[in-house]
C-alpha cells in the first residue's frame, strides 16, 4: 500500500457537492495517481509538502491543439489574408509553409512544453501526417492526451490540398474519395496502436480534418467506425465563410446541418471554432437553428479566440452558446499557446460581444477550462479535485505580479495570470513541470533549430506557391529589410 501524500497550500480549487469551492491553508493529499481527498488537517506527525503561499487547481483540459504545424504560422500568417476568400489564409496560404519531418517534430516537442507550462494536464491534439510523433511526445513528456487519427479526402501529409484557388479569387475542391477511404483504414490502425499507450495516458480520436474536407459518405463511416470502437469524434466545423457557403452551395446544408446529418454531432463529438453558424453577423442567414441543433445533441464546442480574433472574428455569443445546452470549452489551436491568456481572452471576448459584464464570467471560463473539457473527453476523473479523481493538478505561485494580491483565485488566474504564474504541473501525481522546467525538453536548443528550419523553408516559399511569390510578397515585413 503507497503512502499518501500531502500537499499543502494558501489555497486549493476543490470540487464539492457539484461546484468548485476555495479551500483555505488545507491539504490535498493524493495516493499514487489519484487524489485520496483535501482537508483542513491531516493526521498528527503526518509528513507533506508545504508549498506556502500557493495556489493548487485542477489541471486544465486543453480540447484543440496543433503541435506538429502550429509554429510554421508564426511571423508569417499575422496581418495577411485573401480578401476575395472573406480574408481568410485556409485556401492560398496554409500549406505553402511546410518545415517537414524535422521541423514537425521540433514544433511538437516546443508547444507541448508551452502548453503543459500553462497548466494543461490534458490536451486534444488534432493531429495529421505526424500524429505517431506527436502521441509519442506526449508521452514522454509526461502529460495526458487524445491523438486525433486524422481523415481527409485527400493524401496522408497535406502536401496537396483539397481546396485550392487556380487564381486567387475563387476556390475549388478536389476530393479524392478513394483516398479518403484509405484516410480512414489508417486512422483506425493509428487509433488501435496508440490507444492506452504511455501508462493509459495516451488515447486515440477520430478526426476528420473539416466538414468541406470529407465526403458524406466519409463522414458517415467515420460515425460507424467509432461508435463500433467506442471512440470519439473531433471535426473542424463552421471555421470559415467560405466554408458556410460552400457547403450551401453543394450540399444545401449549413455545416452544422451537415455535421447533424453525417453523425458528426453528438455528446461524444468536439467541435473546434463552430462559429460561422445561422444568426452570425456575417452570414446572410437569420435564426438559431444551427445553435439548437448543437444543444439538442449536447455536442462540444472548442472555443478557441485567439486565433480566430487574429482575423477580426470572434464567437457571437459564447453566452449564447451556453443558453442553448452547447457543452462549451477551450482551446489554444494555435500560437500563443498560453492556455491562461486563452481563457482570458475567451472572458474578455464574451463580454464584448454581448457588450455586458454579466455574460460571461471567470466561473464559466475556469468550468469551460477544467470540468467541461474533462465532460467532452466523457471523463469524470478529470478536471477537478475530488477523492477518486486522477492527481492532475496545477500549483501557482502567488507571490508575483500578476497573482498578487489575490482574494479570489479563479478570477485572478482568468484575468491576470499568464503560463509564467505556473510553478508546477503534475500529471497522475507525478511532477512533470517543476519551477516552470520539463526535464529533457531544453528550450533554447529545440527554439535555435527551429529557426534554422524556418529560414530555410522562407527560402523555398515561391517553390509551393502556385503564383511563386516568395515568402515577402505573401507576408510583408512589418519593417522592411535596410539595404546599404
Amino acid at each position: 500500500m503507497s503512502e499518501i501524500k500531502y500537499y499543502k497550500a494558501k489555497y486549493i480549487i476543490v470540487w464539492d457537492k457539484g461546484c468548485h469551492k476555495t479551500l483555505e491553508n488545507g491539504y490535498l493529499g493524493v495516493d499514487g495517481d489519484t487524489v485520496e481527498g483535501f482537508y483542513t488537517q491531516i493526521p498528527q506527525g503526518a509528513p507533506y509538502e508545504d508549498l506556502g503561499n500557493a495556489a493548487i487547481t485542477p489541471g486544465f483540459v486543453n480540447l484543440h491543439t496543433h503541435p506538429c504545424e502550429v509554429y510554421s504560422l508564426k511571423s508569417y500568417r499575422e496581418d495577411v489574408g485573401n480578401p476575395y476568400f472573406y480574408e481568410g489564409t485556409l485556401y492560398d496560404y496554409a500549406l505553402v509553409m511546410s518545415l517537414g519531418e524535422r521541423g514537425a517534430f521540433l514544433q511538437a516537442k516546443l508547444n507541448l512544453a508551452e502548453i503543459l507550462k500553462s497548466g494543461c494536464t490534458t490536451s486534444l491534439i488534432y493531429g495529421g501526417g505526424y500524429s505517431r510523433t506527436e502521441a509519442e511526445l506526449a508521452g514522454e513528456m509526461g502529460m495526458r492526451a487524445y491523438v486525433g487519427a486524422p481523415v481527409r479526402a485527400g493524401d496522408r501529409y497535406e502536401e496537396r490540398s483539397i481546396w485550392y484557388s487556380p487564381d486567387g479569387h475563387s476556390a475549388v475542391c478536389d476530393f479524392d474519395e478513394k483516398e479518403g477511404f484509405d484516410r480512414i483504414e489508417e486512422a483506425e490502425q493509428l487509433i488501435r496502436d496508440i490507444d492506452g499507450t504511455y501508462d493509459g495516458r495516451i488515447h486515440g480520436i477520430w478526426a476528420p480534418t473539416q466538414t468541406m474536407y470529407c465526403t458524406p459518405d466519409m463522414l458517415k463511416e467515420v460515425r460507424k467506425r467509432a461508435d463500433k470502437m467506442d471512440k470519439r469524434i473531433t471535426i473542424h466545423g463552421a471555421e470559415s465563410p467560405l466554408e458556410f457557403e460552400t457547403s450551401i452551395r453543394m450540399y444545401g446544408k449549413t455545416p452544422v446541418k451537415l455535421m447533424a446529418d453525417t453523425g458528426m454531432l453528438g455528446e461524444d463529438v468536439i467541435v473546434p471554432h463552430c462559429l460561422y453558424i445561422t444568426g452570425h453577423s456575417s452570414i446572410n442567414m437569420a435564426g438559431d437553428s444551427d445553435l439548437k441543433l448543437l444543444g439538442d445533441s449536447k455536442t462540444t464546442v472548442a472555443h478557441c479566440p485567439i486565433a480566430i480574433s487574429r482575423s477580426g472574428n470572434t464567437l457571437q455569443s459564447f453566452a449564447k452558446y451556453q443558453k442553448y445546452g452547447v457543452n462549451m470549452t477551450i482551446g489554444t489551436d494555435t500560437f500563443p499557446s498560453d492556455f491562461i491568456q486563452e481563457m482570458r481572452m475567451a472572458a474578455v471576448m464574451g463580454k464584448i460581444v454581448d457588450r455586458t459584464t454579466f455574460a460571461v464570467s471567470a466561473g464559466d471560463i475556469f468550468n469551460a477550462a477544467t470540468v467541461n473539457g474533462a465532460k467532452a473527453l466523457g471523463r469524470s476523473d478529470l478536471g477537478r479535485l475530488e477523492k477518486g479523481t486522477k492527481a492532475d493538478f496545477v500549483v501557482f505561485k502567488l507571490d508575483n505580479i500578476e497573482m498578487s494580491p489575490v482574494r479570489d483565485v479563479v478570477k485572478n488566474i482568468v484575468y491576470s495570470a499568464t503560463r509564467h504564474s505556473v510553478n508546477r504541473v503534475y500529471v497522475g501525481g507525478k511532477c512533470v513541470v517543476n519551477d516552470g522546467r520539463i526535464d529533457g525538453v531544453d528550450e533554447r536548443e529545440l527554439a535555435l533549430e527551429l529557426q534554422e528550419v524556418s529560414e530555410g523553408s522562407w527560402s523555398r516559399t515561391a517553390q509551393h506557391d502556385r503564383f511563386k511569390r516568395s515568402v515577402d510578397e505573401l507576408s510583408p515585413l512589418v519593417s522592411p529589410k535596410y539595404e546599404d
